[in-house]
């Protein structure tokens, strides 16, 4: 009986270890993958916004070429 809930233990401790080395392979691919996905999407979307900022100030009188 005593067998047992010893290897029990040793189940949880290696499932808490492995646990562990995933979360942490996780953390590390997200903090390279984040600032990627974040420069992709900014440039994708800052020539849209530059085009709609230059027309909004077009509307409200101003030349943006002149700037």
């Amino acid at each position: 009986m005593y067998n047992t809930g010893s290897q029990g233990r040793g189940r949880v401790v290696l499932a808490l270890v492995l646990g562990a080395i995933a979360g942490g392979l996780v953390v590390a691919l997200a903090t390279r993958a984040i600032p990627r996905m974040m420069s992709q999407m900014m440039a994708q979307m800052m020539p849209r916004m530059m085009q709609n900022t230059m027309a909004q100030m077009g509307e409200g009188g101003c030349d943006p070429a002149e700037m």
